[in-house]
């Protein structure tokens, strides 16, 4: 897979958030709950396209905050239960993947796609893209993961 950077604005995400550990079934359980509550959030700013943003603040992942979420233009009135949370501005790596594979390309990305290319993973947080065309009942549905990064700096 061809390494894709992008640069992205910064922009701000409502949705429900959860703190949890990578690869846990509270992720997927917390989308039916955020679907039913997404018309709640005011000014969307992309139509049918969704977020699941993580973020971890230790090397190990022990504790992983998880926000299922919307991008919105304002963060105007915040939902009982829901939080913001602003990305960002910057360079973006960006993978896809199908949502079957989703588990074996956060490990591809990890493993062997970033540590062999010229960029490295900047701290914050990281982000699924789930966009217009995207299906939850479809298992070849792709979806886009965003990862912080810069060059690396030689040594």
């Amino acid at each position: 897979m061809p390494l894709h950077i992008i640069e992205r604005p910064a922009f701000t995400v409502m949705g429900l958030h959860i703190v949890t550990t990578p690869m846990s079934p509270e992720i997927p359980a917390l989308w039916p709950r955020f679907m039913s509550r997404e018309a709640e959030i005011e000014h969307p700013a992309e139509r049918a396209v969704s977020y699941g943003v993580m973020q971890s603040d230790t090397p190990d992942m022990a504790r992983l905050d998880y926000w299922a979420a919307l991008s919105v233009t304002a963060p105007g009135r915040t939902p009982p239960g829901m939080e913001t949370l602003t990305i960002p501005a910057g360079h973006y790596a960006v993978f896809r993947y199908p949502l079957a594979g989703l588990a074996a390309g956060f490990g591809e990305i990890f493993g062997k796609l970033l540590p062999q290319c010229e960029y490295e993973q900047l701290p914050g947080p990281y982000f699924e893209r789930y966009n217009e065309a995207f299906d939850p009942g479809n298992p070849d549905s792709i979806v886009e993961i965003h990862l912080p990064v810069q060059r690396k700096r030689r040594t």
